[in-house]
């Protein structure tokens, strides 16, 4: 299988106004593919439809081969959605919950259950509506990947989770996809945390696609070019109409471009003769690149993007 999930043309349309806009998407098997945006971009409302909690508006979803319907029952023994509005019930004990999922899942380990409640350090006979929001964040983890899926949907999955436990969650989901070969999207705004994990990324704004494709090649897009320029950087080259941002101080000066490593090597040469004395070419973070992508759709507000 060369996709686990496939969207195609996928809208949702909530009072006549689109939250997703005809997406089209791939997630190749045994990845983690990041799913990221601006508030509001439509991640959860994508999410959703893939595990069939809500159906398109038109465009169709595909995972593991099968068309998702709203009541792909089925389907969910193989696929999970943790996430913060995932609902748990809060009369339940913890214990209780797990007995709930040795029933539920047919594919459930009591191995992997055991394991997990040790190394997450949850109280079995706690009552989950006495569990902090981390805390019900690790159980509504431990009961997916007790159930063995193999695809996982993750929607800000580190939201409440102090440091040492939020490094904990990102490496069992490394562990889990290096072991069993699972398939995992994504979604967050914690871009440091995906930086690190990810095969591939989407990225969304108003509920389109705007960049989708595994991570280096996503990277090749922009460059920052890096020079130090005794006299300054020349106008026509600081207008440049594939320069996106420019920074400066002093005699040093970094352009972001996009285009391409062919550009960034234009760029290069026509800095050198402006006379730069030294010039560098390196990758764009994911966070920039996200950044840097949305205020070119016109998203610019500085400090929203990031939880």
């Amino acid at each position: 299988m060369s996709t686990v999930i496939r969207t195609e043309r996928v809208s949702k349309a909530f009072a006549g106004k689109l939250a997703v806009d005809g997406v089209t998407m791939r997630v190749a098997p045994g990845s983690i593919h990041g799913l990221i945006g601006a508030n509001g971009a439509g991640k959860s409302t994508l999410l959703r439809m893939m595990v069939g909690l809500m159906e398109p508006t038109s465009g169709w979803v595909e995972v593991l081969g099968q068309r998702v319907r709203k009541d792909a029952d089925a389907l969910r023994q193989r696929l999970h959605l943790v996430g913060e509005d995932v609902a748990l019930p809060g009369s339940f004990r913890v214990m209780d919950l797990i007995q709930y999922g040795r029933f539920a899942y047919r594919t459930w380990d009591e191995g992997r259950c055991r394991a997990l409640l040790k190394a997450l350090q949850l109280p079995e006979r706690a009552f989950i509506r006495s569990l902090s929001r981390g805390m019900k964040m690790q159980l509504r983890l431990l009961m997916a990947l007790s159930a063995r899926p193999q695809v996982l949907l993750l929607d800000e999955p580190t939201n409440g989770l102090d440091a040492v436990v939020k490094r904990q969650f990102l490496q069992l989901i490394v562990q889990e996809v290096a072991h069993t070969g699972m398939s995992v999207v994504f979604a967050t705004h914690h871009l440091d945390e995906l930086e690190r994990i990810a095969d591939a990324v989407t990225m969304m704004y108003s509920g389109r696609v705007v960049m989708t494709g595994e991570l280096p090649q996503l990277q090749q897009f922009m460059k920052r070019v890096q020079a130090v320029l005794p006299d300054g950087l020349p106008f026509e080259l600081r207008q440049h109409p594939n320069v996106v941002q420019v920074e400066e101080s002093g005699q040093f000066c970094a352009l972001v471009v996009d285009g391409g490593c062919e550009t960034a090597a234009n760029m290069v040469q026509a800095l050198r003769t402006a006379g730069a004395t030294y010039t560098e070419v390196v990758n764009v973070g994911v966070e920039e690149l996200l950044r840097l992508t949305l205020s070119k759709e016109g998203y610019t507000r500085d400090g929203i993007l990031l939880s």
